[in-house]
């Protein structure tokens, strides 16, 4: 719902008050009041609260299943926050508040995003509090001009509660007139053209912006232009003084081209802050993507590269995607820059799910700043030594501009860092989780034995795949790390290796075993032509490897197998058959314990892969409890089970919703192994 503009707004009072002054019943002119304030901020939803002083509560007038009333005696949130205070609040990140109670904050239990809080006071007589809120459905930033608004209708709002309660104003002999409510329609009005004109001189400032930046670009484009003829005469001409000449000329056209640089950089910032827009991405991707862009620059420099992205950071989610990839790419610019061959760059991501935080860290090995220049650091055009500029160029702009922007995301750009040991940039901004389910789900590993073999040149490398394996539900016990030299266990069943030490006798050793082997490729793409296959796969060290990682494991593990029957001779047939399979077998005689058993795997989650179900069993049948289990999954980030009916029907005889394959009686060997391999 778009906010009204003036003549709209002008309309839509007048109808408010028409309609105000034939209805009686308070939840109708509640509706109108919600509705009225709605299109007055453009909000998704909104609520008048009014107070009770004898109940200590605040009501609202309504008819629907959403809570009516909210006590506040000792109550917490940023509503009880605003209402002690008596003061208005802009919450753009609610859920990520320090501190949001859901039952007081989102009584409606919707996905919140935003909300605003006025509280009205008719001269020194609290009479409720006015919200407006979105939810993620509907993203909108409320900003100052929202609050102007509603601050200036709460004289309306506050006769609309006296049409409600005449007895509020008992102090006073004049009760609820239509006069007043067109007096104060007179004063939105007049505030929201107030507002409006603002608007118009930020766009007035944002065309001189333009035409700055413009301007600008005309500068450089022949800068840079002549800066690439003076590279090809350079090439041409032997005489040194001419050389000379050339060379003093390029850094000019340099200079000029830098300058500009920044000008545009300072431009984009100060419109970037003031159109802060978020958008629904998946995270993963989005910072992957950013990451994998520096990874040819980092191999070229021999700089070791690690990508940490946490594995359970959510599916989908609300970010602010412009300033957030600026905020990086200038991080791990910066690392690349001031960070030298041999040495190591990592980008960071965690995130915190109770908190619904991300924390981000760019940390690098290189030369470090003093502690004395560490203050400064982020302010304009300034960087930690004078020779920085002559040695690695650029302005100093950066930084400044990377704390504007993460104070903007709702966080503070920090910095630890110690002179030729190296620097960690860091910051954490609050996340709003469109789809919460994890990225990966988290592995159980039974019967996992992993060895690595590596050198001493591995170990930074090492230790972050090792983060992933230990993050994913992998521990010490399941892992081996083998130095250089040392014998391969033959009790492995998965092997990694670094590309440099993978030998023929650790090829024919995963070939004579049988099992998987994930090769780290050390060098950006130089195992491009190398073949993959279902035993033998390749990741970069560069790069972002961990849904090969997870895989690799998960894929590799035995999956778990529920047969269900009332008849033991019929389940230990289907075991006896199964037994040579690569799987873990569990058996369930009722239907009851089955769906229990099914409800247990999937909350430990280690879920089953395939259930075998009979149709006649006590308690529940095997339509039953594929039915019931089938509504529970839908919740649950795992695959969906698969289902096989041991009935002896075909499944065009029962529910083909329910049950994705079926086996007749008498059990034929041959179509349960095949069943088994389609699913494994």
């Amino acid at each position: 719902m778009e906010r009204l503009d003036i003549k709209q707004l002008q309309e839509h009072l007048q109808e408010t008050s028409d309609q105000l002054e034939k209805i009686e019943d308070p939840v109708e002119i509640n509706h109108i009041i919600e509705t009225l304030i709605k299109r007055v901020t453009g909000a998704e939803y909104a609520s008048l609260w009014i107070f009770h002083q004898d109940k200590a509560l605040l009501r609202r007038e309504r008819n629907d299943d959403t809570p009516k009333e909210i006590s506040m005696l000792g109550q917490q949130g940023v509503l009880a926050k605003c209402f002690f205070t008596l003061s208005s609040g802009i919450y753009n990140y609610l859920a990520s508040e320090k501190g949001y109670f859901p039952e007081v904050d989102n009584p409606d239990n919707i996905k919140i995003k935003s909300k605003i809080i006025v509280p009205i006071i008719d001269e020194e007589h609290f009479l409720g509090m006015v919200t407006a809120y979105t939810s993620v459905r509907k993203i909108k930033s409320f900003d100052h001009n929202d609050i102007a608004l509603l601050e200036a209708m709460v004289p309306f709002l506050a006769n609309v509660i006296y049409r409600i309660y005449p007895e509020k104003k008992a102090y006073t002999p004049q009760v609820y007139t239509a006069t007043p409510l067109r007096d104060v329609s007179k004063q939105i009005v007049e505030k929201a053209a107030e507002i409006e004109n603002s608007h118009q001189q930020e766009h007035s400032i944002d065309q001189h912006a333009t035409f700055l930046a413009n301007t600008v670009h005309d500068i450089r484009t022949p800068a840079n232009t002549l800066f690439g003829f003076l590279e090809l005469l350079e090439e041409k001409i032997e005489d040194n003084r001419l050389l000379q000449y050339i060379k003093n000329a390029k850094e000019s056209a340099h200079f000029i081209n830098e300058l500009t640089t920044s000008i545009l950089d300072q431009i984009s910032n100060q419109t970037q802050i003031s159109k802060h827009n978020t958008v629904q991405v998946a995270p993963t991707k989005f910072f992957a993507d950013i990451a994998e862009g520096f990874s040819a620059n980092m191999s070229q420099k021999s700089l070791t590269y690690n990508i940490y992205i946490d594995p359970f950071m959510p599916k989908e989610a609300q970010l602010d995607t412009q300033m957030l990839k600026r905020v990086l790419m200038n991080l791990l610019n910066n690392a690349y820059k001031f960070t030298p061959s041999d040495k190591s760059v990592e980008l960071l991501i965690k995130f915190d799910a109770k908190r619904s935080r991300l924390f981000i860290s760019v940390n690098d090995t290189g030369i470090g700043i003093a502690k004395e220049k560490q203050a400064e650091i982020f302010e304009a055009f300034k960087q930690a030594e004078e020779t920085t500029k002559e040695q690695y160029g650029g302005t100093g702009l950066g930084l400044s501009i990377c704390a504007s922007y993460v104070k903007s995301l709702g966080g503070e750009l920090q910095l630890r860092s110690t002179p030729d040991k190296g620097s960690s940039f860091y910051f954490d901004i609050p996340i709003e989780c469109s789809l919460p389910q994890p990225m990966f789900p988290k592995l159980h590993p039974t019967t996992l034995n992993l060895g690595i073999i590596l050198d001493k040149s591995n170990i930074e490398s090492s230790k972050n795949i090792l983060r992933y394996l230990s993050k994913m539900g992998l521990t010490k016990a399941h892992i081996s790390v083998l130095m250089q030299g040392k014998s391969i266990d033959d009790s492995l069943t998965h092997l990694i290796c670094f590309e440099h030490l993978l030998t023929q006798e650790i090829e024919t050793f995963i070939a004579q075993k049988n099992i998987p082997l994930l090769v780290v490729e050390e060098t950006f793409l130089s195992m491009l032509d190398e073949k993959e296959s279902n035993q033998k796969q390749i990741i970069s060290q560069y790069g972002y490897y961990a849904p090969k990682l997870h895989k690799f494991v998960s894929d590799n593990q035995p999956k778990r197998v529920l047969v269900v029957d009332d008849d033991k001779i019929n389940i230990e047939l289907i075991k006896a058959i199964l037994s040579e399979s690569f799987c873990q077998i569990d058996t369930a005689q009722d239907g009851e314990r089955a769906l229990k058993m099914l409800k247990e795997a999937l909350l430990q989650e280690r879920p089953y892969a395939i259930a075998f179900l009979d149709k006649h069993m006590p308690k529940l049948s095997g339509e039953e409890v594929i039915s019931k289990f089938r509504k529970i999954e839908k919740e649950s980030i795992s695959a969906p089970i698969y289902a096989v009916s041991i009935s002896g029907e075909s499944i065009e005889d029962q529910h083909n919703d329910l049950f994705d394959n079926y086996v007749t009686k008498p059990f034929n060997q041959k179509r349960i192994k095949e069943i088994l391999q389609e699913v494994l």
